[in-house]
């Protein structure tokens, strides 16, 4: 089924499903691990697109009509962007935080508190820092979510990708301090989240009890709120291939997704 999928082939069950899930993008970071950049990290381009527009451009080719944007560093940089481009498209709402919201959590509970989310309505989520490589995932994740609603009554659903470069050599010491083994950026098999999440409306009633918006300290929601689901076996999992996913964190992470991208547009232009 991966990689198949097309929009226009979707049951019209998921097509509802899809027109009734909003879009939630969390675009207010100040990008620490790529040193506080002047651009918003949303804007960062690669092929000449910023990331902010991979994301969006992909949930609306999944047919998603309905936004909010989290926004926060430079907000009007990026509401910019998003009027300029994407509002007579899209139907678009946005969340401004003040500077003392700071993590996910808080990021999530104070659009909430302001009316800004459809409590009602699921929510998919996502980040523009994380590249998802094939279109139709979103969709995807939807059809598996309902599939674990109606198998288990899950409440989340967390997309994985089964293994993940270290980014350190590891070694195998033994009792003597000799090194048995050593590999250098090893491929460790575990399953690493993407931050690409659909919650329904039960998950909003916990970020209100369990984040606290009064708090010194960020607040994330995988932290506090995806450990609470797991444990009460209300997190559902969606698994998807290590090279549909590239995570832009870092500026190493940032070169090497522009490498990517150079490959794919290589390739395509071959193939035509």
């Amino acid at each position: 089924m991966f990689g198949t999928l097309k929009f226009m082939k979707l049951s019209e069950e998921l097509k509802e499903e899809i027109e009734n899930t909003q879009v939630l993008i969390f675009a207010g970071g100040k990008a620490k691990r790529m040193g506080y950049l002047q651009t918003p990290k949303p804007l960062l381009k690669i092929s000449n697109k910023p990331l902010i527009d991979y994301t969006v451009e992909m949930c609306a080719f999944c047919g998603f009509k309905d936004f909010v944007f989290l926004l926060g560093y430079k907000s009007e940089e990026i509401k910019n962007h998003i009027k300029g481009r994407w509002e007579e498209k899209i139907n678009v709402k946005y969340s401004i935080e003040p500077e003392r919201i700071k993590g996910k959590g808080k990021a999530l509970k104070y659009a909430l508190k302001n009316g800004k989310i459809d409590k009602k309505r699921r929510s998919l989520i996502l980040f523009p820092d994380d590249l998802i490589l094939d279109k139709t995932i979103p969709a995807q994740l939807l059809l598996t979510h309902l599939t674990g609603r109606k198998l288990f009554a899950t409440e989340a659903t967390a997309t994985f990708v089964k293994g993940v470069t270290f980014p350190f050599g590891k070694g195998e010491i033994n009792e003597f301090g000799l090194v048995e083994k050593f590999e250098e950026k090893p491929l460790l098999k575990i399953y690493t989240s993407t931050g690409l999440y659909v919650f329904e409306p039960h998950v909003y009633k916990l970020v209100e009890k369990k984040i606290s918006l009064a708090s010194s300290e960020p607040q994330e929601f995988e932290s506090i709120i995806l450990p609470i689901l797991a444990k009460e076996k209300k997190l559902f999992s969606f698994v998807i291939p290590p090279n549909a996913w590239i995570s832009v964190n870092t500026v190493k992470e940032y070169e090497l997704a522009q490498k990517i991208f150079e490959k794919r547009i290589f390739h395509r232009q071959a193939r035509n």
